[in-house]
């Protein structure tokens, strides 16, 4: 009895929770047709909803007699570029999409084919993004078309389609770009002469350059970039400069540095690369005691480095292994001292540098910046791997 009380109990619990997922979802049952449209500007994320409904059958490429439809509108929230995402539910789903611009009558002109849409896809789920669809800036992205302009105040009608009989629902997460300058000059840090070089503005967060330009021959330049302009959000994008025979430079920029204008007036000083050492202008890749891992201040050498080898293919390097000490060095700091070397070659490779292209040896402790350190930074110093440019 005490038993059958239980489950009668845990059945209660499961029938209650059921109830409450299911009041979590948006009921679009009623939003089929384009006069039923439901007006969901005031959200950022909107979803997940049920089901949408059956209605006729679907013709390729049309809306006109769309399996499972969904009408949505909202006004534009701010100037800029618009994107969105179409989350499915299920990610196996084949959502379909059309975005109109609306108008006085959009119903009666769009029910008389005298509306166009200004965006779409009806692509096949992509595996890889989890069958997301919608507009992203570049639009390279597989079930993706192109970002839209947009101004604050205008409205928009948006059309989903599931073509699967047994399909679930969808969220929708909207996103705002905006357009500003950023200005500059290149100059050479050691003569501070012009310097032409090519620029690109790229969003972190997705690896996707949305800017490439070139400065002039006075060294100046301007970037027409976009970023959100969502203050609650922050991705990172990055701004950098390559000239032939010049090492890289970039600098980071987050949403709140973009709201707050700094980017404006951006210095770049690029350093030659000479044959041999470059310690001066590449900087050198440091270690941490008795470790493979390099600190987190020679990132922006090791970054630098792989980037100068991804756009010029002609250098060609020696890299030189160190550790830090007792002289004469021991098997255990030549080994080392290999390790290091063949650890940021590692590296290289793995982002798509030939390994013909590089040579690695071991030093040990044979050529230390400090023979006898005295405190941690010295010690620091000795445990590096030195680039030797034989080719570029």
């Amino acid at each position: 009895m005490k038993n059958k009380s239980i489950i009668i109990f845990l059945i209660l619990i499961l029938a209650v929770n059921t109830n409450l997922f299911s009041q979590d979802l948006v009921d679009i049952s009623n939003t089929g047709t384009c006069e039923n449209a439901l007006d969901i500007s005031r959200f950022k994320r909107f979803g997940p909803t049920t089901t949408p409904e059956k209605r006729g059958n679907t013709e390729e490429n049309s809306f006109d007699l769309p399996k499972h439809p969904t009408w949505y509108k909202f006004t534009a929230q701010k100037t800029g570029y618009l994107l969105f995402d179409i989350i499915p539910s299920n990610t196996k789903d084949n959502y379909d999409f059309l975005l109109y611009k609306g108008s006085p009558d959009f119903c009666k002109k769009y029910n008389s084919n005298q509306i166009k849409a200004l965006k779409g896809d009806f692509d096949p789920p992509a595996v890889e993004n989890k069958g997301y669809t919608g507009i992203s800036f570049s639009g390279k992205q597989e079930g993706y078309d192109t970002a839209l302009e947009v101004v604050e105040g205008e409205v928009y009608f948006l059309a989903l389609n599931n073509v699967h009989e047994n399909g679930k629902g969808h969220s929708i997460v909207f996103w705002y770009l905006k357009k500003f300058e950023v200005k500059g000059i290149l100059s050479n840090i050691k003569n501070e002469h012009a310097v032409e070089a090519i620029i690109t503005w790229k969003n972190l967060r997705d690896e996707d350059i949305t800017v490439i330009t070139q400065s002039d021959k006075k060294g100046t330049f301007t970037v027409n970039a976009v970023a959100s302009n969502d203050p609650n959000i922050f991705p990172q994008y990055e701004l950098s400069v390559y000239a032939d025979k010049y090492f890289p430079e970039y600098k980071i920029f987050s949403t709140e540095d973009i709201n707050q204008g700094n980017y404006k007036n951006v210095e770049f000083n690029l350093n030659k690369i000479k044959k041999a050492y470059n310690n001066e202008s590449l900087g050198v890749i440091y270690f941490e005691p008795n470790e493979l891992t390099i600190t987190n201040e020679s990132e922006y050498a090791n970054k630098r480095l792989l980037r100068l080898m991804q756009l010029n293919n002609k250098v060609e390097i020696i890299l030189e292994g160190h550790t830090n000490g007792i002289f004469p060095s021991t098997e255990v700091d030549f080994e080392l001292s290999l390790k290091r070397a063949e650890s940021v070659r590692d590296y290289l490779v793995a982002n798509g540098i030939a390994t013909e292209r590089i040579e690695v040896k071991g030093l040990g402790s044979t050529v230390e910046i400090y023979q006898a350190p005295e405190n941690e930074e010295q010690e620091g110093a000795n445990r590096r791997v030195e680039v030797n440019f034989v080719k570029f």
